[in-house]
């Protein structure tokens, strides 16, 4: 089976739930998340340099998933890989059972985005509602309304989405491998956060995947932009829950 056949895309709106949901399935199954919107500086640099973009003119609308493809294709790991963000449109994903897009209403949205936000909501999160909601007419993608539904309830929809796939594509087996796949997400997390701050766009702090690699762990470790280098530069698993230190 080809790396590609082994992709799940899962598209949508901010305060959809894509990137918990999508974090927590990679995990679960042993796959790769790979956040689009974490590479979107790294996408910017190569199109600029390929003339396909101008560096500083906004996220581009260049097409993003030839750099995907090539990511996927240069990992370490023989395993399947949970493509996610914002930037997932039916165009680079296409609208076949491996494809799946999160949607909120209008009201659903603005309710989470005031949760996550309650300084304010920002304009362009509201805007992304309409853009997907665009992209989505005249489609056959697949559409959960996440409305009123937990965390579990909809990593449970996505998973009916994807079917037996789910269990016929490979997977990183072994701790060493899931650990491997952990810090790939989690380093290009903390290469977002190192530009975002360099642009003084940035948190403080960041929350990262915990590398105990456990199929069962849906813990995050929240740190400050300046301790990520360091436990960048010691091999995995460095990036602990204290409720799983005991595992590794």
């Amino acid at each position: 089976m080809s790396k590609e056949a082994g992709i799940f895309w899962i598209g949508g709106p901010a305060a959809a739930g894509k990137t918990t949901v999508s974090r927590l399935l990679a995990r679960k199954h042993g796959f790769l998340w790979y956040s689009v919107d974490a590479h979107a500086f790294t996408h910017e640099q190569r199109a600029a340099a390929a003339g396909l973009h101008v560096m500083g003119t906004g996220p581009g609308d260049f097409d993003r998933r030839p750099m995907i493809l090539e990511d996927i294709h240069a990992l370490p790991v023989d395993a399947s890989v949970v493509v996610e963000g914002a930037f997932v449109t039916p165009a680079m994903a296409g609208v076949a059972e491996n494809a799946v897009w999160l949607m909120p209403s209008r009201d659903e949205q603005l309710a989470r985005l005031e949760r996550r936000h309650p300084g304010g909501v920002h304009k362009d999160y509201v805007w992304g509602w309409n853009l997907v909601q665009r992209q989505l007419e005249g489609t056959n993608a697949t559409v959960i309304v996440v409305d009123g539904q937990t965390v579990e309830q909809t990593l449970k929809a996505v998973e009916q989405t994807f079917g037996a796939t789910l269990e016929s594509c490979p997977a990183a087996c072994t701790t060493e491998e899931r650990q491997v796949l952990l810090r790939i997400s989690n380093r290009q997390l903390a290469e977002q956060a190192t530009e975002r701050l360099r642009l003084g766009l940035t948190q403080q702090n960041w929350v990262f995947d915990c590398e105990c690699a456990q199929a069962n762990c849906s813990e995050v470790v929240e740190l400050a932009v300046e301790e990520i280098p360091t436990l960048l530069a010691q091999a995995p698993p460095s990036i602990v829950s204290p409720a799983h230190s005991n595992l590794t």
